[in-house]
């Protein structure tokens, strides 16, 4: 059967430091001398100041800021490792504005034949989701290079920042089916925006579909940086042990998480358009039901089991037939 979801519609860490002395016991003179002195001080720029800050805390406590020195986007903090890269919170010092940094693992410019793809890739896919930007896709500011302590030079992303939570721990709080389903239909529509654009996310799961405080729901994460070491038909991900809940690890020749990804991934063909709407359907009905609508104890297992067709629902559920039935449609294997 044809894989169809057109009835979802795509469905200031500073400590002071101060003296012991009382202000009364302080010199008098000593006392001018420093008003005059910060009388006499230029005003220091607040980019300049968070420079000095660094460098103190870097020559009191050792090391220095989290991550690469880009001279736009100085470095905060650490916000989150995965099998794509670090992502960095930053500050865009000519917009004045926070973004994320996504520091890229596994690319770098020039070193390899495949590595040299992989950055080709990257360019073009981040200059189409730039080019045809949407409110429900994590917005690409910037993309640019800069070179490791190793001498290599690495690229990073600029990337909106959203402060929120991605629909994993959403819903860990039970919400109304129809609270779920209005949030999905639009991240599904960031995410045929998208496809509109010619890029595949490669891993569409609850977790890389973030709801901001703001209230509105962003695609995040695309699979830009995968295909690191195969052509363009058969990509390789590397071991990221990332599991999420179902006990298997992706390693190897294939792209994805093991529970959410399409039968075609699990075979190590190209992901697609379709593979994406697969793993939009396995999170959606997991949101609405409760459970994925596939298990096994292995990856050999869980892609029998979605070869088959997804289990029954659950009884008494509460969910719409018509909804159902076209999910069911969305998790048909590709011809």
């Amino acid at each position: 059967m044809h894989r169809s979801i057109v009835a979802l519609a795509y469905a200031g860490e500073v400590a002071d430091v101060r003296g012991d002395e009382a202000p009364g016991d302080a010199d008098p003179a000593a006392q001018a001398e420093v008003a005059r002195l910060q009388h006499a001080r230029p005003s220091v720029p607040q980019a300049e100041h968070e420079q000095a800050l660094a460098r103190l805390r870097a020559s009191l406590f050792g090391g220095g800021p989290p991550g690469p020195r880009l001279e736009r986007y100085p470095i905060e903090r650490c916000l989150g490792r995965g099998g794509g890269g670090t992502v960095y919170l930053a500050r865009d010092r000519e917009l004045d504005r926070p973004v994320a940094i996504k520091v890229l693992g596994g690319i770098a410019m020039g070193t390899d034949p495949a590595s040299s793809r992989a950055a080709t890739r990257l360019l073009s896919e981040a200059e189409a989701l730039a080019r045809a930007p949407h409110p429900n896709v994590l917005a690409i500011y910037d993309l640019g290079t800069f070179v490791e302590a190793s001498g290599a030079t690495a690229m990073f992303l600029v990337l909106e920042y959203v402060e929120g939570q991605d629909l994993r721990h959403w819903l860990q709080q039970r919400q109304p089916w129809r609270r779920v389903l209005e949030i999905f239909m639009a991240a599904g529509r960031g995410l045929a925006a998208a496809h509109r654009a010619g890029v595949v996310h490669r891993d569409v799961k609850p977790a890389n579909l973030m709801l901001g405080d703001d209230g509105r729901v962003r695609v995040v994460d695309f699979g830009l940086a995968r295909g690191l070491g195969g052509g363009d038909a058969h990509e390789t991900l590397r071991e990221r042990g990332d599991t999420d809940g179902d006990g298997i690890t992706a390693v190897g020749t294939i792209v994805g998480t093991p529970g959410y990804m399409a039968p075609e991934q699990h075979e190590g063909r190209e992901a697609d358009a379709t593979s994406d709407q697969y793993g939009f359907c396995v999170s959606l009905w997991e949101a609405l039901l409760g459970a994925r609508p596939f298990g096994g104890a292995s990856l050999e297992a869980l892609a029998a089991a979605k070869r088959a067709g997804p289990r029954a629902p659950p009884p008494r559920h509460r969910v719409a037939q018509s909804l159902i039935a076209a999910l069911r449609r969305g998790l048909s294997p590709r011809a």
